[in-house]
């Protein structure tokens, strides 16, 4: 099945590579099978939208197991019927907003390890985080992902305020409370940046198996 749908999401139609999954489409948990009629190769992206509705609090309209099968066979019927499309249509390979966030709270993780004073000068990355917002991504996430990511963001936003101020600063009693603030800030994100990441693989599904 990945090859008849050239490893693009059936969903999106974005080339995945190595980053697609094969999902269920009616869930193991009501009984759907763990066989190919069941399954649809999706981008982890999709995959987080089809299975992070809230039935509790509803926003949009939720995939339904026929729709996914529209989907998928639609999809696959183009790639068999017209594979000229794959010549005419870029491989894009840009990782999704969900997965960047990913791969940045990672380097943010390095940054939050540096010991030296010296090191406090390398600002933790943002940019990421300001994508998956106008991606609509941050809003997918359950209630207790997004506001334990939204919070690690907000610490290390402090953090990067503190830092700059310090290169602004004569030497002084004031340099060194703010080196002291900007540690303290350093080590609560480094307290929230692993769990944070650890949700977030878990949403995706591309958490390692211990």
């Amino acid at each position: 099945m990945l090859v008849q749908c050239h490893r693009r999401c059936c969903i999106c139609h974005r080339f995945c590579g190595v980053k697609i999954e094969t999902d269920h489409m009616i869930p193991a948990a009501e009984q759907g099978g763990d066989n190919i009629e069941n399954a649809i190769p999706v981008c982890f992206e999709c995959h987080a939208e089809i299975h992070s509705y809230n039935d509790d609090h509803p926003r949009g309209r939720k995939f339904t197991a026929g729709e996914l099968e529209g989907h998928k066979n639609e999809w696959l019927r183009l790639c068999k019927d017209q594979p000229e499309i794959m010549i005419n249509t870029a491989r894009n390979v840009e990782v999704g907003p969900l997965q960047a966030l990913i791969d940045e709270l990672e380097f943010n993780e390095a940054v939050a390890r540096a010991e030296s004073e010296g090191d406090m000068g390398c600002l933790f990355q943002l940019d990421q985080f300001h994508r998956a917002i106008e991606h609509g991504s941050i809003s997918i996430l359950m209630d207790e992902i997004r506001t334990s990511v939204i919070e690690v963001y907000r610490v290390m936003g402090s953090a990067n305020t503190k830092i700059n101020a310090i290169w602004l600063q004569a030497p002084g009693a004031g340099m060194k409370n703010a080196q002291a603030e900007s540690r303290k800030l350093i080590n609560e994100s480094k307290k929230q940046i692993g769990p944070a990441k650890e949700c977030l693989l878990a949403f995706l599904g591309t958490k390692k198996e211990a």
